[in-house]
């Protein structure tokens, strides 16, 4: 299967991943590990109503006999959680704690639905508030959420915890806060597979919601240690351990020009479209969606000026999508 090709691949042993290419928003990849005549585990779920159906229908088959027991959520973005309620609801729902914590305080899929719809009416509108409103109806694309709270976990763990799936033990790590309160990936060693979430964005610019920064490069340093011969990022192809240092090249460079930015006086926007128009942006300028680098500088703003990491609230998603809808009305 080619990686512009979306739906279930088999990256190893009974070990699949579910493919959203490119990467955009709500495109997120999800994974099965089949423990074949006993029981199975899935790696996060999809807010959309129709592809969280469709990733069932998918792998009917695949798990004809051997049940989900176990499934996990990476982190508390809706794109990998609010598809909960499409799993048996014998299974068990695993996140980190700090994870299940986020999930808790998050807008929920109705409120993201108002807002969006409320973006779509008002995009058109000059000035940043139809900026915003156009932003936030492209971050929902044609996705159709969930009418009421999904299934929350029911179980969580700190820092590690191994699950074991029919013999098969699949170790879980807490390597968050980074791009959210409470990111961990799945580690499945007998196959050598990492299932990542969202601290791997592959082809496609990452978003840093939370923080600090500094928690990021370190998780993908672990990543890097662990020398997997499969790595599924939340968003984009699977990759190696080449693309894993490209994303950490990256966030080094976003660090040290943006403080560099920061220290100089400009402003996050300023700073993000500085970024984007420098040399040094040629080697990511494939990437999906450059407007996410001014989404990140208005997080790191924050810790520059002596914040604490927080996740984002509504209306600081509000501002920071009101900023990168104005920049792609005007490039």
């Amino acid at each position: 299967m080619a990686d512009t090709e979306v739906g279930y691949r088999q990256i190893a042993d009974d070990t699949w991943a579910f493919m959203r290419p490119p990467g955009s928003w709500g495109q997120t990849n999800t994974g099965l590990i089949v423990g074949p005549g006993s029981a199975s585990m899935l790696i996060d779920t999809v807010w959309d109503v129709n592809w969280a159906e469709r990733v069932v229908a998918d792998t009917a088959e695949l798990v004809a006999d051997a049940p989900i027991t176990e499934v996990l959520n990476t982190h508390s973005d809706g794109d990998h959680w609010w598809g909960n309620d499409t799993v048996p609801a014998t299974a068990r729902i695993t996140t980190s704690a700090a994870s299940l914590h986020a999930m808790r305080e998050e807008t929920p899929p109705k409120g993201v639905h108002a807002f969006a719809s409320l973006g779509a009416k008002i995009g058109w509108l000059p000035g940043p508030v139809g900026a915003m409103g156009s932003y936030m109806n492209r971050v929902r694309g044609d996705a159709t959420f969930p009418g009421a709270l999904p299934r929350l976990p029911d179980h969580t763990f700190e820092t590690t915890w191994t699950i074991d799936v029919a013999g098969r033990s699949v170790h879980l790590r807490y390597l968050g806060p980074a791009h959210t309160e409470g990111d961990l990936i799945a580690h499945v060693p007998d196959v050598g597979v990492v299932f990542a979430g969202d601290l791997l964005f592959i082809d496609a610019t990452p978003v840093l919601w939370h923080g600090p920064l500094q928690n990021w490069i370190d998780a993908l340093d672990h990543l890097l240690e662990l020398d997997a011969a499969v790595y599924v990022p939340g968003h984009g192809p699977l990759c190696g351990t080449a693309e894993i240092r490209a994303l950490r090249n990256y966030w080094t460079w976003v660090s040290e020009a943006g403080r560099s930015c920061f220290d100089a006086g400009l402003a996050p926007t300023e700073a993000a479209q500085n970024l984007l128009k420098s040399s040094e942006f040629g080697q990511y300028a494939h990437w999906d969606s450059h407007e996410r680098l001014i989404l990140s500088m208005s997080t790191l703003y924050r810790l520059w000026r002596g914040e604490p990491p927080a996740p984002p609230t509504l209306t600081r998603r509000a501002l920071a999508f009101a900023d990168a809808g104005r920049y792609l009305r005007e490039h």
